[in-house]
């Protein structure tokens, strides 16, 4: 451990110099000893350059004596806790120590346990002291989160038409200082390495990333703001020439490494509109978002409506639908797989430009063929799988997008393992651990694997010890999570999302309806009635 305290001692007599110095192992007590001056002056000397925390100094020397430097100390750098040392048991200067701010007056020949005593009242001071600072600054930074989110809030409301709600009144900060203005869309993929490198804290994240993002693009006039309904979703207006547009995309992505952050898109929109149409911007960006090449890379995307979704290729064609459904009717998973993976050509769709679009659209209708394939006709068994596969599209990960489709496969040839005597406890660990953790990323693939269960095994017998599918217990938990946070006012709906494992909070707040009827916030205000 480095060593936090810094002191420094003065005398005019060298024996008491260097009996202080040896008294105690300085670095036990994660203290710096610093080498004693030699009278008050030295003291002031060193003090702006050596910066020490705690000064213990004699009362009688030469030239300033201690009384004097105390005082000096105490009106100059009133944080330095100071001690004072002294040959004479005199009350006058006793009590002048004290009213110089020093915390404690210790009589020479000053022993160790005297000696350890005063420190330790110093630094009780000074931890408490560091404590009142970093929970004060705490206090104000977590003021500024609040106050950050409430202006993204007011932002967002022109994005997904909430500005204009009847009874309600917004004001969109900043606007006026803009005309004409450029749109830059920063796009997160992969939002579990945001939840752990912000603490699955949803306002320090927002906060944080807008801070780099504004000392990134530079000095000027700007409007930086989280979409408050996708939380890895960043916009950034300005009046910037489509040069300049490109040179803050490249700097962005330069500044957050793949290895560090995965995959970012930056989208940048370089026609001047006004911020009234930004909402229309917005849903053109997205559009165009879709159609980035799929894979672990960074890409950046011109907005300029030339290359629209319906140009894109249909990956999956009547041909291949018809192939899989053959060798599903046959049994035949392998060759099923095959197809899929090798002659549509899924396993290269990173290095064969296949687009976010294309990808999605393919991985929906091919999963939606092997659950129409299922001889079980329990279509609630593939929705851990869809949970899964929306995950690797959503975070650009071909590995789980595939893993999942080989899955969906092993699930609709039917259940090849046998009934085993530990699978009842099996599953109610695995029910246990989901209660745990469903805040976080659990797929059935994840905890088939660390329960050492088959996948699709595993899907059947949870639904049938529990009566629901596991993608059903997960949501339910996450949703009596997002109630309780909801008896508290202060806590954001957005950031309830967060919490409880969604960062598209448009899509949580339709399984929230799903589950009680009414949305979280037609829900907070019942709750709020009550």
């Amino acid at each position: 451990m480095g060593l936090k305290y810094r002191v420094l001692a003065a005398d005019d007599e060298l024996w008491s110099r260097e009996n202080i110095k040896r008294m105690l192992p300085w670095e036990d007590y994660s203290i710096e000893f610093l080498e004693p001056a030699c009278d008050g002056e030295e003291v002031l000397e060193r003090i702006p350059k050596e910066k020490p925390d705690i000064v213990i100094t004699d009362i009688n020397m030469p030239f300033l004596s201690g009384l004097e430097l105390l005082d000096r100390i105490s009106s100059q750098y009133p944080d330095i806790i100071t001690l004072a040392v002294s040959g004479y048991d005199d009350f006058r200067k006793v009590k002048g120590v004290f009213m110089s701010g020093g915390i404690d007056y210790l009589l020479k020949p000053v022993s160790r346990e005297q000696l350890v005593d005063s420190l330790s009242k110093a630094l009780k001071t000074l931890e408490e002291r560091e404590k009142e600072k970093a929970d004060k600054e705490d206090s104000l930074l977590r003021e500024n989160y609040v106050s950050s989110f409430l202006e993204d809030d007011e932002f967002s409301s022109l994005l997904n038409g909430k500005l204009f709600r009847p009874g309600k009144e917004f004001h969109v900060p900043s606007t006026k200082v803009f005309s004409e203005i450029s749109t830059i869309l920063v796009k997160f993929h992969n939002v579990e390495i945001l939840k752990q490198s912000y603490g699955k804290d949803v306002l320090k994240m927002s906060y944080g990333l807008k801070e780099k993002l504004r000392e990134l693009i530079g000095n000027e006039r700007m409007i930086v703001f989280n979409y408050t309904d996708k939380v890895n979703e960043f916009i950034i207006e300005l009046n910037a020439t489509p040069a300049r547009l490109h040179f803050i995309a490249d700097r962005i992505l330069e500044a957050f490494p793949i290895e560090k952050q995965g995959p970012i898109t930056v989208v940048i929109h370089d026609k001047a509109t006004s911020l009234d149409d930004i909402a229309a911007v917005y849903r053109e960006m997205i559009a165009d978002l879709m159609t980035r090449n799929f894979g672990n890379e960074h890409s950046i995307v011109l907005c300029t409506g030339s290359k629209k979704i319906s140009d894109l290729h249909d990956r999956y064609t009547n041909r291949v639908e018809s192939l899989i459904t053959e060798c599903l009717g046959k049994n035949d998973i392998t060759q099923a797989r095959n197809i899929i993976l090798e002659t549509a050509g899924l396993n290269k769709c990173d290095n064969q430009n296949w687009s976010l679009f294309e990808v999605t659209q393919f991985t929906t209708r091919v999963l939606n063929t092997i659950a129409d394939a299922d001889r079980s006709g329990d279509s609630r068994l593939y929705e851990e799988v869809q949970d899964a596969i929306n995950y690797g599209l959503r975070s650009l990960n071909k590995e789980i997008i595939i893993e999942n489709i080989e899955l969906a496969l092993q699930m609709a040839s039917g259940p090849d393992a046998t009934e085993s005597s530990s699978i009842s406890e099996q599953v109610e660990s695995v029910h246990d651990y989901i209660k745990k953790h469903y805040m976080e990323r659990l797929s059935l693939a994840d905890l088939a694997e660390q329960f050492y269960v088959e996948p699709s095994y595993l899907s059947r017998k949870f639904s049938q010890r529990y009566n629901e599918t596991i993608t059903a217990y997960i949501t339910g938990c996450r949703m009596d999570r997002a109630k309780e946070l909801m008896k508290d006012d202060e806590n954001k709906l957005e950031a309830i999302s967060f919490e409880v494992g969604y960062d598209d909070y448009n899509y949580f707040s339709r399984v929230f309806r799903r589950f009680e009827g009414v949305s979280p916030s037609e829900y907070r205000k019942k709750q709020v009635g009550c």
